[in-house]
């Protein structure tokens, strides 16, 4: 009989799901959108494979992954909506309308609400997980690309591409309080663990921006690469997806200087569009190869390289005790 392991630690069958032997350590998982398929591939880590591929709705492009790791939410750019997948079974558990052009997702450290950038309204959808529907909208800057949350759940941070700034959100108020000036076309944003500062990956303008999270203003300005599309950080270093040379420069955020780039592919083809970090490991999605490369954030070396499927959008990484 065929079987295939799937998220969370469900044997999948030829008959249907059975539940994995209890007791088994935590496995982690990435999930992969593949705009031009229509679905998320879903990679196991250890084995370095993907072991499945689930149908989501039309161009699927930002990911994120509740903090249980039961849920991965999925914005359909074309569908207007965000699919729901349930991790334990390998399925969309629910599909939530939103407004126009979702691309990016982010999820609150506990999991209750999921933000939704609406590209095509410029505003950030409110989703409550709980009940599974939008909560609230909440208008922000221009074509807002990506979106990040801060680890205490407090504020909500934008990165609009169309009006170059960074719409920041009161999470409990609703509302923007204000807005911060970045570099041209930001496309990335990330928040460090400490809360402290907030990073944009500013593509036009070959550099990323560094905001003071309780200023509230941009205390640097770091050149970086060619074309850098998206960012992710540690409690040290800041990581930079850049599209064009196909590399990944490391940022000391401390001295806030490039200190290391490592090389991720074929410059001009590989096209590093999308990048997280999480225990140690830099999860990059390739565009242009059609994969996703893992390094090793203290060595700066690449570990491997997983094909998925038909030009990539994002990546989120999952984690269930089995």
């Amino acid at each position: 009989m065929l079987a295939l392991m799937l998220a969370g630690g469900l044997l999948v069958t030829a008959g249907g799901p059975a539940e994995a032997r209890q007791g088994h350590p935590a496995r982690t998982f990435l999930y992969v959108t593949n705009q031009f398929d229509g679905d998320v591939s879903v990679i196991d880590v250890g084995a370095r494979k993907v072991v499945g591929a689930i149908p989501v709705g039309k161009a699927p492009s930002g990911v994120a992954a509740a903090p249980s790791g039961d849920r991965v939410y999925v914005a359909n750019r074309d569908s207007g909506s965000v699919s729901v997948i349930d991790t334990r079974t390998g399925r969309v558990g629910a599909t939530i309308r939103v407004r126009s052009a979702p691309v990016g997702v982010a999820v609150g450290p506990d999991g209750r609400f999921a933000y939704v950038t609406n590209g095509g309204s410029n505003s950030v959808s409110v989703i409550d997980t709980r009940v599974g529907r939008v909560a609230a909208d909440v208008p922000v800057g221009t074509e807002p690309v990506s979106v990040a949350v801060s680890p205490d759940g407090r504020f909500v941070y934008t990165a609009n591409q169309g009006s170059n700034n960074v719409s920041v959100i009161d999470a409990k108020a609703g509302r923007v309080v204000t807005t911060v000036p970045v570099g041209a076309r930001p496309a990335g944003v990330a928040v460090n663990p400490q809360a402290t500062f907030v990073y944009t990956a500013n593509e036009s303008s070959a550099s990323v921006s560094m905001i003071d999270a309780r200023a509230d203003k941009v205390v640097a300005t770091i050149p970086v690469g060619v074309g850098p599309f998206d960012v992710a950080a540690d409690r040290a270093h800041v990581y930079v997806a850049d599209l064009g040379p196909a590399t990944v420069s490391v940022i000391d955020a401390r001295t806030r200087k490039v200190v290391r780039t490592i090389p991720d592919g074929v410059a001009g083809t590989t096209d590093p569009f999308d990048v997280t970090v999480s225990q140690g490991v830099a999860y990059v999605v390739n565009q242009g190869d059609g994969d996703v490369s893992m390094i090793d954030t203290r060595t700066g070396k690449l570990t491997a390289t997983v094909p998925v499927g038909s030009t990539p959008y994002g990546v989120a990484v999952a984690s269930r005790r089995q």
